[in-house]
């Protein structure tokens, strides 16, 4: 990746993080210019590294233009002071302007010393890079990581035999086949809400056309958000920019003459605003959702999908991901049969016999 784009550092930037790494620079603005990678402006420390962050990097920051920030903290290491890497790519610059910016951040990061680099953070909007956002990722990082399904099926039978022992009932033999393998296999469970219940019930009747469902991490079940009436060109605007969601959408279309009504499940999982635990746990709660809703509410889901946003959801999209144009092809193109009816007289091949007459 690092050689991807071929752009380098320009011979000035590459004297000046020299003298940076030394620790007069608080930040840096680099951007890419004629191919090249270049310094846009600079800043010296003027109180505590925490104080100055605000100050320095908000006004770094173009609502359409990447750039690459290096802050440096107070802290050091073995090697001098360290730094945090910033990769500000806002959602409304060009897409190739992005693209090149991600491919060429390795290349800076290799010029800069990656050992100087304590954190990287990826922002896209402001309060993805200002100082609450670091301190967001700091403690994101900081946090353990939540337990696996296994660990959990771990950690509930070792409190039920716990449990058992203390009040003198002997020990259970558990097998590991149906104390873990089993059920991690399917995935986590939360149950429904009632007013889930209801909402999925009234989508079986067809009273409503859309349901939203989150997850309560902490009461560790699924909630309802809301069941507004959705047309498909508003359903874009009912995905959450900054927290996932389930939802289920009755896609109603024309197909082949015919009016049709279509299930469809989606599953929005924005990027970087969303915790490495609720990525996991809306992960890990998804298929046994949808196996609840098509075993016990009898729902038929034609699509299942998954998107980090609305952006996509065209009534084109919808169509062709439930009527696949291979499918389509297929059926439009079918093999004619073959005439009916007897087959004309075989036609005699000519060759050279073993005499040299022909046959």
């Amino acid at each position: 990746m690092s050689h991807q784009t071929g752009i380098n550092a320009s011979l000035e930037l590459k004297d000046f993080l020299v003298q940076a790494r030394g620790g007069a620079i608080r930040i840096l603005k680099i951007v890419i210019q004629n191919e090249e990678l270049v310094l846009e402006s600079c800043g010296q420390p003027a109180q505590s590294w925490d104080k100055d962050y605000d100050h320095f990097l908000i006004p770094l920051l173009m609502p359409q233009q990447p750039c690459y920030i290096l802050y440096r903290l107070d802290s050091q290491n073995a090697l001098g002071y360290e730094w945090i890497f910033i990769a500000w790519s806002p959602d409304q610059s060009p897409v190739r302007q992005k693209m090149v910016y991600a491919a060429t951040r390795a290349t800076l990061k290799k010029e800069f010393g990656g050992g100087y680099i304590k954190d990287e953070l990826f922002g896209t909007v402001e309060d993805d890079v200002c100082f609450q956002g670091y301190l967001r990722h700091v403690t994101s990082c900081s946090s353990p990581a939540p337990l696996t399904a296994a660990e959990q099926e771990l950690q509930r039978i070792r409190v039920t035999e716990d449990e058992r022992r203390r009040i003198g009932i002997p020990r259970a033999r558990v097998p590991v086949e149906f104390g873990i393998d089993k059920k991690v296999s399917r995935g986590l469970a939360f149950p429904l809400q009632e007013e889930a219940k209801q909402a999925l019930e009234q989508l079986k009747r067809k009273h409503i056309n859309y349901i939203q469902l989150r997850l309560d991490v902490e009461k560790e079940t699924i909630e309802l958000v809301h069941t507004k009436p959705t047309e498909t060109h508003e359903l874009p605007y009912r995905i959450p920019t900054d927290c996932p969601r389930y939802h289920f959408f009755i896609f109603k279309h024309s197909h082949q003459g015919r009016i049709q009504e279509s299930l469809v499940f989606i599953y929005s999982m924005p990027g970087y605003t969303c915790s490495i635990k609720e990525r996991m746990l809306y992960s890990s709660c998804k298929n046994r959702l949808l196996e609840e809703v098509e075993k016990d509410y009898q729902l038929e889901v034609t699509k299942k999908m998954e998107i980090d946003s609305g952006d996509s959801l065209t009534e084109d999209f919808l169509y062709e991901e439930v009527h696949p144009m291979e499918h389509t092809l297929k059926q439009a193109f079918a093999k004619p049969r073959g005439p009916g009816g007897k087959r004309g007289n075989k036609r005699l091949i000519k060759g050279a016999g073993d005499n040299g007459d022909e046959v």
